[in-house]
């Protein structure tokens, strides 16, 4: 047994006392070549540091070849004489097949390496983006749901019916999984679409992202390898590389992920796959039936976990919403994610996760330790706007607001883009993705653009490799229909000026040769 003991009030990083006990138990002989440490949540939770911490300390044993992380195996001693392709004791300690060359995500200093890139290309992005901020911009970047649209004195007045109703409960925490009443309400909501849930089924979160941070750590102890559909907003795969998930991408179309991309994954290994099945985010298109029918299918080959990010299924308009890819593949295989931020409002944080009853109770000993339960006053809130009729009412008429708006934006983009521009015809949601012609940059297009008076996010925002450089988000949410008509006649002349250049490189930033 390693001893971790550390002193928090030493000069001595803690990574490195975490790092040091781990060489001296490799020196004495307690820790042999192929022995797998704990995991990484494991050792965070027995030493009583951050998980960051601890990668840190593995880290540097990594890059001194005395330890190997497999990325969804674990980290295993080596004896020091460089990265080796798989530890001996793989198979007597029951862990998964040793991946081939060709199979095996980066690891160690390398994987450090890619992770550090990404993040960098990302971080230039979002300072670019801060050019977007002068005065006189019409905003076609916004993907938030429009304050305005809410009735005067909404929040006063369901946080004062809130506190009527339930009174002193609101005073305490709720049990870490959540107020009892609300997960019954969300559990009655999703049994009348016909995917029939109890209330164990559910867990509150203080948003959809700490849902998908939640079980981002969870899957640090399953082991299986995260595959994200692209493009995705990066806010979900910068979640899971901020776990230590080495994060992989399939390209998806309008219609989904389609079988020649889950073809590219090994079929022998398990997976964690995140999708956005409802007027998906940035395309605006839901899944198609056809499409989800094979990823049930996959999914039940495989034994993987699907991820479904359902947080615009009320925000549609073209009929009768695709059933929960849940219904198919049930709660064992899937977690569905889902909050208030998109139908009411982004500052309300509150969100929830579906699963199994199982699942649900180990992901709420996580939620336990990051911050006990959600407020129980915003718990209430949520409850009375469930059940006061408030969120049918607002969510369908924000339905027909964000489809005229939606109208105004391909009626604009029908009328005065350039017959080489395409775009996606979304099916709720706020926003829609316009492709260039391949070899022209949409982070140079934005340079241009803002010259112009108008602002939209680029593709790169969306996919951590960078393939949509050509493609743009433009968001009808926030402007209104006259702005909508302006934003995009200044856009397309936007355009039409940049297609009369050659087309090129765009090269790893995005700009290519841009002056």
């Amino acid at each position: 047994m390693v001893n971790y003991t550390i002193d928090k009030e030493s000069d001595t990083p803690l990574y490195i006392q975490i790092r040091d006990a781990i060489k001296d138990a490799i020196k004495s002989g307690e820790l042999l070549p192929g022995d797998r440490l704990p995991s990484v949540c494991s050792l965070a939770k027995e030493i009583g540091v951050t998980q960051a911490t601890v990668r840190r300390a593995l880290q540097d044993l990594s890059d001194a070849g005395q330890a190997c992380c497999h990325v969804g195996r674990g980290t295993f001693i080596q004896d020091g004489s460089g990265p080796t392709s798989a530890p001996d004791r793989m198979e007597s300690i029951g862990a998964a097949r040793t991946l081939g060359p060709s199979e095996r995500a980066p690891h160690g200093s390398m994987e450090f390496a890619v992770r550090k890139l990404r993040m960098g290309v990302g971080k230039a992005l979002r300072d670019i983006m801060s050019l977007a901020e002068k005065s006189g911009i019409i905003h076609l970047t916004k993907g938030v749901p429009d304050p305005r649209c809410l009735p005067e004195n909404f929040l006063a007045e369901v946080a004062a019916e809130a506190l009527a109703n339930f009174g002193t409960e609101l005073y305490e925490a709720t049990d870490p999984l959540g107020n009892y009443e609300l997960r019954r309400e969300i559990a009655r909501r999703f049994t009348a679409e016909e995917t029939p849930i109890t209330p164990d089924q559910v867990l509150i979160t203080n948003g959809s992202m700490q849902a998908v941070t939640l079980v981002a750590e969870a899957n640090m102890e399953i082991g299986q390898r995260v595959v994200c559909e692209t493009p995705c907003f990066k806010g979900i795969t910068d979640t899971f590389s901020a776990m230590g998930h080495w994060v992989e991408t399939l390209t998806r179309d309008s219609h989904g992920l389609g079988q020649a991309q889950l073809n590219q994954l090994p079929p022998d290994l398990s997976y964690l796959l995140y999708i956005c099945p409802y007027a998906h985010n940035p395309m605006g298109t839901h899944l198609s039936e056809e499409r989800a029918g094979i990823l049930v299918d996959w999914a039940r080959k495989t034994g993987s976990l699907i991820v479904a990010d359902e947080l615009f299924k009320d925000l549609g308009w073209t009929g009768s919403k695709p059933p929960s890819i849940m219904r198919e593949l049930g709660p064992e295989q899937t977690v569905v994610v889902s909050s208030l931020s998109k139908s009411i409002m982004t500052g309300m944080r509150l969100g929830w996760l579906i699963s199994s009853p199982q699942r649900i109770q180990q992901l709420a000993q996580l939620k336990k330790l990051m911050d006990h339960s959600a407020p129980s006053l915003i718990q209430g809130m949520a409850l009375t706007i469930f059940r006061s009729g408030r969120y049918d009412a607002h969510t369908e008429k924000m339905a027909e607001v964000y489809r005229q708006r939606r109208d105004a934006m391909l009626k604009a983009l029908d009328r005065y883009m350039p017959k080489e521009v395409t775009w996606t015809r979304p099916d709720g949601g706020f926003s829609l993705l316009l492709e260039l012609p391949r070899g022209y940059s949409s982070v140079a297009l934005f340079l241009s653009a803002i010259d112009k008076g108008v602002a939209f996010l680029p593709g790169p925002l969306f996919d951590i490799d960078q393939r949509f450089v050509h493609c743009c988000r433009l968001s009808y949410a926030w402007p209104d229909e006259a702005e909508i008509k302006e934003g995009i006649e200044l856009l397309a002349s936007a355009v039409e000026d940049f297609l009369r250049r050659p087309p090129g490189d765009s090269g790893l930033s995005g700009l290519g040769s841009y002056h």
